[in-house]
Formats: C-alpha cells, sequence, structure tokens
C-alpha cells in the first residue's frame, strides 16, 4: 500500500516519516507542493477537454519526487503502543467527558 503527500506537511521529512511508519505504507512525496489549487487546474483542463481524463492531466503535471517506506521497527513500536492504547482507553473513556 502506498499514499500520496504534498503541500506544507510534506516539506518536513520527519513528518513524512512519521506518516510511513503510522499507516505502515509507502509515501509518495510529489513534485508539487500546492495539491488543491493543482487539482482545481486539473479539473478544469479536463473540463475544458484540453486533456481526456484526470489521469492523463495528472500524469502530465505531477511525478513522484520522493518514495518514503516505513521502518520496520518503528512501526512495531507503534503497534504495540497503538495495542496498550487501546487497551487503556475504555477505562479513561469516562474521564475526558468531564473535560
Amino acid at each position: 500500500t502506498s499514499t500520496k503527500i504534498c503541500g506544507g506537511g510534506a516539506k518536513s521529512k520527519i513528518w513524512i516519516k512519521i506518516i510511513a511508519n503510522v499507516l505502515n505504507a509507502k509515501v509518495i512525496k510529489t513534485t508539487v507542493d500546492e495539491g488543491p489549487s493543482y487539482g482545481a487546474c486539473i479539473l478544469a483542463m479536463v473540463g475544458a477537454k484540453e486533456y481526456d481524463s484526470v489521469l492523463s492531466a495528472t500524469n502530465s503535471f505531477i511525478s513522484v519526487k520522493e518514495e518514503i517506506l516505513p521502518d520496520a521497527e518503528t512501526v512495531k513500536l507503534y503497534n504495540d503502543k497503538y495495542n496498550k492504547f487501546k487497551m487503556i482507553y475504555p477505562s479513561l473513556k469516562n474521564l475526558y467527558e468531564n473535560y
């Protein structure tokens, strides 16, 4: 599995690595930093018949800049911590309602 990332958060290598480890998935950083505006532009070009499809327009403008892979050891650590959290959360759930 993989996911793509762009925008402000994509400028932080640490943040991208955290996402890869939490999701246990390859994170693909694109050459484009402005996701929403590029998306709107691509849709407009498809609507104006400049491109046959969103996929063909996307492939014309956006490419892979870098691929970040999860670290198996860190993924295991995150999963262990998350499983512990899931075990204790039911005991703490009512505590949060008071705040």
